[in-house]
């Protein structure tokens, strides 16, 4: 049997794990550290499981007197998990964590871009509603929503578990205003989770780069991944921001694509600079996905082309560990400075945080006529080394 002190000693593991009390009783520990009483039981000749609650809102003893309930249930030939299905059939769906989530989403749904819609019922639909969305809303604590993160980052997904806290408390605000509740657990919760670790992504550098182009010149796969990956190489911007490009948001007159700020990691509009090589680029996949929203839409899919799309080419190029999408930026970065092209120049340039609140919120136009300079001379010198020749102009300080 458990004692008290012992349960409150157990520790996440990495792997499930299960602690035996008595009666068919047990307490799971997840990896992301949640811990639920389950008691396992037998009806009409079958096996199931009757998920009892999470400690330490329930304790071992309130856990034992519910596992004794469920075995009066059964001795008068009742399943107990129907008996807890009636419960929660009972409760106003509406105040569920789920059509909250909803409503507040349709609410928003005519005033955002379809991009916003789309990831954050993502991330709902993915992480959120399977361990949240039967829940009533005024049964929600902090620790369940942590619990939740906690599962997205086990995975690898830091980003995401960073993202769905101040998802989750969208919906408590909403339920606020609702008279629902009166306050939002979601306050302070991604201080809990593990700092975000800088990760240098692998890079070619410029010396190794004229093979590297010749391959994928050569590439003989998907078009469209082919033409992403010659679009990044002369724009270096990243990978999300280029799979879903919008044909609306090119400006072919003035050679300019402008992104919207929901769509950038800063959250601010940024503005790219199009080369004439950008331009044909484009233009050829006018006949291939110039009907659709996205530019590099993948009809297979119905969706945009996906970053694993991208690096698969790459490893079939045989650059596996050597080269990532983020290494154009890199790559470009590295070279441009040494180059001695201005440093403000090219970091607004890759969407980098330059100077004050203030100018961060107008930089995106910022320099432009000479980035649009720099982005030309930039895809010039890449033609350049398809050639075998590297001829940087002078001066480009001015």
């Amino acid at each position: 049997m458990l004692t008290d002190a012992q349960v409150r000693k157990i520790k996440a593991l990495d792997k499930k794990k299960r602690y035996s009390d008595e009666k068919g009783l047990y307490l799971e520990v997840t990896p992301s550290g949640g811990k639920f009483w389950r008691l396992k039981y037998r009806f009409n000749g079958r096996e199931s499981t009757l998920t009892i609650g999470s400690y330490p809102e329930i304790t071992l003893a309130q856990a034992r007197r519910a596992r004794d309930e469920a075995r009066i249930q059964l001795y008068n030939g009742i399943d107990p998990n129907a008996i807890k299905n009636e419960r929660l059939q009972q409760t106003d769906e509406s105040t569920l964590f789920k059509s909250l989530a909803m409503e507040w989403m349709e609410d928003r749904k005519p005033v955002i871009k379809e991009g916003t819609y789309l990831r954050d019922l993502s991330v709902f639909e993915k992480d959120l509603f399977p361990a949240l969305g039967h829940m009533p809303i005024d049964q929600i604590k902090g620790k369940d929503i942590l619990a939740c993160a906690k599962q997205i980052e086990a995975r690898g997904a830091q980003e995401m578990a960073k993202r769905s806290i101040p998802l989750a408390g969208r919906i408590f605000r909403f339920a606020i205003r609702k008279g629902l509740i009166e306050n939002d657990p979601t306050p302070h919760l991604q201080e809990a989770l593990k700092p975000r670790k800088v990760k240098h992504m692998a890079r070619l550098d410029i010396s190794e780069f004229p093979p590297f182009l010749e391959r994928m010149d050569h590439y003989h796969g998907n078009i469209l991944v082919k033409t992403a990956l010659q679009f990044m190489t002369l724009t270096f911007v990243r990978t999300a921001e280029l799979i879903n490009m919008e044909w609306d948001e090119i400006d072919f007159e003035n050679k300019l694509w402008r992104i919207p700020a929901y769509k950038m990691k800063m959250a601010l509009p940024h503005i790219v600079p199009l080369s004439r090589q950008a331009i044909v680029l484009i233009e050829d996949l006018k006949p291939l996905t110039g009907n659709k929203q996205f530019v590099f839409y993948n009809h297979s899919t119905a969706k945009p082309l996906s970053n694993n799309a991208l690096l698969s080419a790459i490893r079939t190029m045989g650059y596996t560990g050597k080269m990532t999408g983020h290494g154009f930026r890199g790559l470009a970065s590295t070279t441009l400075h040494e180059q001695g092209y201005m440093h403000d120049a090219i970091e607004i340039q890759l969407a980098h945080t330059v100077g004050n609140a203030v100018s961060q919120a107008y930089n995106h136009a910022q320099h432009l006529e000479y980035r649009t300079k720099m982005m030309q001379e930039w895809s010039d010198f890449i033609d350049s080394l398809r050639d075998k020749i590297v001829p940087f102009p002078k001066n480009r300080r001015a």
